[in-house]
């Protein structure tokens, strides 16, 4: 007889689970000794143990492998339960191909922005702005996509009295509590029915131009502060994005010392 921690050396399967297995109903011990609880195991039970923890490596849940190993199992109930489990591997294939997917999507978009970060990157003074804008406040980066989307679409379609078609979005996230979201366009000298957003110019600044818009904006904010960083700068203040009539999208914002 085989005592339990024999048979898991043997099998390459832990105590614990060898314990769960037989709670669950899938291995009884061979004998067990009223007095200390030790657990003895035939060695014939060695392959029912490999049989089950084969059968978990292949996915199997606890109850169909029970229904695997009972001898009574019919030629179609075992091609039935083949089928669903040959079925819910095809469906994570297809998710986890998917995944992958936007995986090498996004690796070559973020390599794709920092170079264009590399060959883009100006160190220049950033003008001072004056929008007509609409504004929302959020408490974390992870909301400003989807409040920047509500704010675009709040915006007028002929983009404004400034008539260049310009889109700014501001990200001002110098409050602790929270980040305020700007969207406008740039104001003209009539009345454009929303209200009028200034923003100051900055002395020290960064801008980066993308031909078209990154597949991922924040991402191209982290390679953006990657450069910095390398140069021992970091973005402060104010962020922008200015998104042209031809799809270029142009991020700036303030630079500092790096301490």
């Amino acid at each position: 007889m085989w005592s339990i921690g024999e048979i898991a050396h043997s099998t390459g399967v832990s105590r614990r689970m060898l314990r769960h297995w037989e709670q669950v109903g899938l291995l009884e011990p061979a004998s067990t000794d009223g007095a200390t609880g030790y657990r003895r195991y035939a060695p014939s039970q060695v392959g029912r143990v490999r049989a089950v923890a084969s059968l978990r490596a292949l996915g199997f849940g606890l109850d169909t492998v029970a229904d695997l190993l009972d001898a009574t199992l019919t030629e179609q109930r075992l091609v039935e339960l083949l089928r669903e489990r040959e079925q819910a591997l095809v469906a994570d294939i297809t998710e986890a191909s998917a995944r992958l997917a936007e995986v090498r999507a996004r690796l070559a978009s973020f390599e794709k922005g920092a170079r264009t970060v590399m060959s883009t990157l100006e160190l220049v003074p950033l003008p001072a702005l004056r929008l007509c804008a609409v504004q929302d406040t959020v408490r974390d980066e992870t909301e400003i996509p989807e409040a920047a989307r509500r704010l675009l679409a709040l915006l007028p379609r002929d983009r404004g009295p400034g008539g260049d078609g310009d889109v700014v979005l501001l990200f001002d996230g110098t409050s602790d509590d929270a980040i305020v979201v700007t969207a406008g366009t740039p104001a003209g000298a009539e009345p454009c029915g929303l209200p009028v957003v200034e923003v100051a110019a900055v002395a020290e600044g960064v801008s980066v131009t993308f031909d078209e818009r990154p597949a991922d904006v924040a991402d191209a904010w982290t390679a953006l502060d990657a450069a910095l960083e390398s140069r021992g700068l970091r973005a402060a203040g104010v962020y922008r994005q200015v998104n042209a009539p031809g799809g270029a999208v142009t991020l700036q914002a303030g630079v500092r010392q790096r301490t």
